[in-house]
């Protein structure tokens, strides 16, 4: 039930977005000759709450792209330690054959070319454990910062509920 309440909230504050639009839009006035004129101020309240909405609505959507990444990014660090595994295995193997007979050209080819192969599968898991860890920075952060912005949206909705209720 919580999941999907979090999968809605972007499409619900999209809709408040159009509505404080719709808002911002209706704030017009009779003139001295009768006619309607616009009181929109240039930077109104209406607009605050909209441009806050916006920005709600925009780190929602990254937020969940972010965190659908999550699942790849963890198959993509388990994938790479393992080969990086295979390759210490298959380096400690050869170096093992080097060592019985260390005169022999084709094995000291061999464990050279294992040992290489080691390194960088060992370097490929290392980016992609560090890629995991600042995925998951990042999703922290966002989080962190979604969660200031709607802190400032229910204040700031709550300081105009008398206001848009009395409409």
């Amino acid at each position: 039930m919580r999941k999907e309440i979090g999968f809605f909230r972007p499409i619900f504050l999209t809709g408040l977005l159009f509505l404080g639009m719709r808002a911002a839009a209706q704030t017009d006035s009779v003139g001295t000759d009768g006619m309607r004129v616009s009181t929109v101020s240039p930077v109104s309240p209406d607009k605050e709450l909209v441009k806050l909405l916006a920005k709600v609505s925009e780190d929602s959507a990254k937020l969940v792209k972010l965190k659908g990444m999550i699942s790849q990014f963890e198959k993509d660090k388990k994938d790479a330690a393992n080969q990086a595994q295979e390759s210490a295995d298959d380096n400690k193997r050869a170096a093992d054959r080097l060592a019985d007979n260390s005169q022999d050209k084709k094995l000291a080819r061999r464990a050279h070319s294992a040992a290489k192969q080691a390194k960088s599968d060992s370097q490929k898991a290392r980016v992609a454990a560090v890629k995991l860890d600042d995925l998951n920075k990042d999703i922290q952060k966002l989080t962190t910062q979604l969660g200031k912005e709607q802190a400032k949206l229910d204040k700031y909705q709550a300081a105009r509920a008398p206001v848009i209720s009395a409409q």
